[in-house]
């Protein structure tokens, strides 16, 4: 066996022994944090309910397809809604009660709302995204300085 196979089989035993120790807490534990990711994930479901309801609501016809946590690279986090049939003027025109909703959404997820937007779609008017966002220190350093939108395809709803 030459000496990087033999790096390689060290490698994967030691992988295997991780593997094991990674068990730890017993079928309490892990049943505990099944439980806790599942109340995780309605809470995530629960939004995009929240801001489809919402939507209706505020005579906007507009639907939710996807609602998702993200955790970005760079250290920033949030919730974001994936929709149809929303034009940026409404957008605007609801810019205050969406900004107000989205922020109690993402808190309820634990999301700090740094920096809340609706992502239009590029060459369109039709709003394709509403996030809440809670800032890493790099972001933070980034948006601070300006209340204009980061990009052409950004409306902003609450800094």
């Amino acid at each position: 066996m030459s000496e990087i196979e033999g790096r390689r089989e060290e490698q994967r035993r030691g992988q295997g022994e991780w593997r094991g120790k990674r068990e730890w807490g017993g079928e309490e534990t892990r049943k505990r944090r099944r439980e806790a990711l599942k109340a995780f994930q309605e809470g995530i479901r629960e939004g995009g309910r929240r801001v489809e309801e919402a939507l209706l609501n505020f005579g906007v016809k507009g639907i939710v397809l996807e609602a998702k946590v993200f955790g970005m690279v760079c250290g920033c986090a949030g919730f974001q809604t994936d929709t149809r049939g929303i034009q940026a003027e409404e957008v605007e025109v609801l810019k205050e009660d969406l900004g107000k909703l989205l922020a109690s959404v993402g808190e309820s997820l634990g999301i700090r709302p740094d920096f809340i937007y609706a992502r239009k779609l590029p060459g369109s008017e039709e709003v394709v995204a509403l996030t809440v966002r809670e800032l890493c220190e790099i972001c933070k350093e980034e948006f601070a300085g300006s209340n204009a939108s980061p990009r052409p395809d950004i409306i902003v709803l609450r800094k």
